[in-house]
């Protein structure tokens, strides 16, 4: 399927964080939390969303059933060794999709910019970390650092 190929790439390059795709529309990307259309991409069509599904799913009978019977399906893509997370819905009776692009580097503890205390708060011998915020915002990759940060000491002993 080389246009949705083409779409990651082009998203992949120009460091976008999602991938939205939309009937009518040309294929929009977020950069820097802005959302941007892909110009030299054309209007998709409905056929061009379903083919698109069509690639996502790869035959898969029981994914297929799974999404007309709930019409919404949250999977996982890889191409060309880019991670994305998928999720189709219905807006109508057209499918949807919105695709996180996921880094392969996550930043550290350090590159955060958390407070100290953040740190110290790991390793108490008690406690619950609530991390929230809107969409878009860092909450996985916050989690994802504060994990790393536990599993590198524990590794140092």
């Amino acid at each position: 399927m080389l246009l949705i190929e083409e779409i990651i790439k082009e998203a992949y390059r120009k460091g976008a964080s999602d991938i939205h795709l939309v009937s009518g529309m040309k294929p929009i990307i977020r950069v820097r939390r802005n959302l941007q259309q892909i110009n030299d991409k054309p209007l998709l069509t409905v056929e061009d969303l379903w083919e698109i599904y069509d690639y996502i799913i790869q035959g898969n009978v029981d994914i297929d059933n799974f999404f007309k019977e709930n019409r919404k399906l949250d999977t996982s893509l890889e191409w060309n060794n880019i991670r994305l997370r998928v999720n189709v819905s219905y807006a109508g009776d057209k499918p949807v999709f919105t695709m996180r692009i996921i880094p392969k580097d996550l930043p550290k503890f350090d590159e955060l910019g958390l407070p100290e205390i953040i740190r110290n708060m790991l390793y108490q011998p008690q406690g619950l970390f609530l991390i929230t915020g809107k969409t878009n915002s860092g909450k996985s990759t916050t989690l994802n650092a504060l994990i790393n940060e536990i599993n590198e000491k524990q590794n140092k002993k």
